[in-house]
């Protein structure tokens, strides 16, 4: 089981990982001291083996403590040193007395020799098949001992974990730190049972061992669960809304047309009831061509209008009319809306208004309405997204040129394929494709990342980037809205948040880039989005071409996903002809930016060819 943990790249719960791995190791005391009991009896032995899990039960509980505070205190440092230097903080002192009874158990054991029996008389009864068996013997006072051990190792964790969950509003999470602790305090308990039953007589030992494992399974495989990551590595980005096409938590779209308009509804929809959100959509549609239009754009409505995840009313409703007669009423709603979703225990509300056509003279008036911060709170539990279709606003410049001097404003006639255009490619065959960005560092390609982050945002889509400080891309896109970047850093050994929208992590941690990689994918589950690698070259530099190629290689599988664009950048003047072909034989189509070029140069493989043609 230890190998198993050391071998599999946990980099989830880094610098975790390593607390685990020793009490994994340390809970191996109390299988050797029975075997040691049934093919090695000499009474010495055996009694240095019973001490010596009776001090593997201290540290397990130290490290256990030690881990749990370290999970609450985080992200400020929490160190044994650091509470032994101030110890009069509640919250070190706490710790502290904590480790009071499990530095008396190693004592007694140790010191007081009439503490345990190795004596060949002492036997024990397994109960399953009515045979008896040589025991250890404990006296007393150090099975008292070991019970308030046990009852303080199940206490502590249970109090702290239990005000650490009370400050997270994600329902994952807290279920993750409920299993955790739960996981611990029964292994605790059925460790104190089955010695207890073994001193006095009947032994259950082997089944005790066995659900000890499964219950230790159970709780590492807690710190799998990607919003724990979130909540306490910060290692995946924030799944709230992107600050390009949401600053603030209100924000405008203009579509040409309706079957422009879905998309990006429905994305806004499906990343809403996935965050466990509440979400209304006010249309002037029959609800049936709602419903349909958003099923056939990826979202399971009959499963969450069932759920309650969804509601689709009238805008009528909104507005108590027809026409947008009653503007105050629709504030008001939304306002009581947002106090219902909190009673119902929902992570926040969005909502949709398509407004279609529809505007109100005068327009001034309107505008002010659409803007009103009103409509959302100053938490950001609420966001609202509102909808027209371009002719609403035909010959009414002036009043769209307020309107996006109010609030952010997405209008999807404009640059939404940008960068495909470049391409010679529309967005949707451009999206999913795994992109090789061959790069000269004089040819201005940033230019060329930032259109594509551009035609992203237009599209409602994510963009994630992997980067380094001395790059480049870092400088040129650092104040692009919306972005989330890694910065790949000597400077730490795991993830550490610096700022909202950017995470430092190890980059010569290969697993650790992969693990980000895949928790980034988990985590925006049903989201298209961008991932850009910068860049392949300083992997090859930095692992040499064979490991920098299986690098690749495994992160074009982790992206595999249609939904996924991945753009992985490669400097090629600095390669030479045997290695860039290598990584050129990954991708499904190759763009070569050259010194003077305006456009990138493309190369399109066969299979691209026929699915654009």
């Amino acid at each position: 089981m230890v190998l198993f943990i050391v071998r599999e790249p946990l980099s989830y719960f880094r610098p975790y990982k390593s607390y685990f791995v020793a009490i994994y190791v340390f809970f191996n005391a109390f299988p050797i001291s029975q075997l040691i009991l049934v093919f090695y009896p000499d009474e010495f032995l055996i009694r240095l083996s019973a001490q010596a899990f009776a001090a593997a039960a201290a540290i397990i509980a130290t490290l256990w403590g030690l881990l749990v505070t370290k999970l609450y205190f985080y992200p400020e440092k929490f160190s044994l040193r650091s509470a032994l230097a101030n110890p009069l903080r509640q919250t070190n002192l706490a710790y502290l007395l904590y480790l009071l009874p499990m530095i008396s158990l190693v004592i007694l054991a140790i010191a007081d020799t009439t503490s345990i029996d190795p004596s060949a008389s002492r036997v024990a009864v397994y109960v399953f098949d009515n045979t008896s068996y040589r025991a250890v013997g404990f006296s007393n006072l150090l099975l008292d001992a070991a019970a308030i051990v046990i009852t303080t190792f199940t206490v502590y964790p249970f109090v702290t974990l239990s005000r650490l969950r009370s400050q997270l509003k994600d329902r994952e999470v807290r279920n993750a730190l409920r299993v955790i602790s739960s996981s611990f305090a029964a292994v605790a308990a059925l460790l104190l049972v089955g010695y207890s039953l073994s001193s006095f007589g009947y032994s259950l030992l082997g089944l005790v061992h066995l659900v000890c494992v499964a219950l230790l399974v159970v709780a590492v495989r807690g710190f799998k669960k990607p919003t724990f990551l979130k909540a306490f590595l910060g290692l995946v980005p924030s799944l709230g809304p992107n600050p390009a096409v949401m600053r603030g938590d209100q924000i405008v779209l203009i579509y040409e047309n309706d079957n422009a308009k879905i998309t990006p509804i429905a994305r806004f929809v499906n990343e809403g009831v996935n965050q466990q959100n509440r979400v209304l959509y006010f249309h002037f549609d029959d609800e049936a061509t709602a419903r349909e239009e958003l099923s056939r754009n990826g979202v399971d409505v009959k499963y969450n209008l069932t759920k309650g995840n969804l509601r689709l009313p009238s805008i009528d409703s909104l507005y108590q009319g027809a026409n947008l007669l009653d503007e105050e009423a629709a504030i008001g709603q939304c306002q009581e809306l947002a106090n219902e979703t909190r009673a119902l225990g929902k992570n926040g509300l969005r909502i949709v208004i398509d407004y279609s056509d529809r505007t109100k003279r005068p327009y001034q008036k309107f505008v002010n309405h659409i803007a009103d911060p009103r409509w959302a709170t100053p938490d950001h539990y609420v966001q609202v997204m509102m909808t027209f279709a371009s002719h609403a606003f035909e010959n009414e410049k002036t009043t769209l040129d307020l309107l996006k001097s109010k609030v952010p404003v997405i209008d999807l006639t404009e640059s939404t394929d940008v960068f495909s255009r470049t391409v010679g490619l529309s967005h949707d065959e451009i999206a999913g494709q795994k992109i090789l960005l061959e790069y000269d560092p004089l040819s201005g390609y940033e230019k060329i990342l930032r259109t594509l982050a551009t035609e992203a945002a237009s599209n409602f889509e994510r963009v994630i980037l992997f980067t380094r400080k001395d790059s480049p891309i870092h400088s040129a896109m650092e104040d692009e809205l919306g972005l989330k970047m890694f910065v790949l850093t000597s400077r730490v050994s795991y993830p550490k948040v610096e700022s909202e929208n950017v995470i430092l992590i190890p980059a010569f941690d290969s697993s650790l880039i992969l693990d980000s990689v895949n928790k980034t994918i988990e985590a925006y589950a049903s989201t298209p989005f961008t991932i850009i690698f910068d860049s392949i070259s300083h992997q090859i530099f930095t692992l040499g071409p064979e490991r920098a190629h299986s690098f690749v290689r495994q992160a074009l599988e982790l992206m595999a996903s249609s939904r996924i664009t991945g753009v992985f950048l490669l400097n090629y003047p600095a390669h030479d002809a045997k290695t860039t072909p290598m990584f050129e034989n990954l991708f499904d189509l190759e763009l070569i930016s050259r010194p003077g070029a305006r456009i990138p140069e493309v190369r399109k493989k066969a299979a691209l060819i026929v699915s654009s043609g």
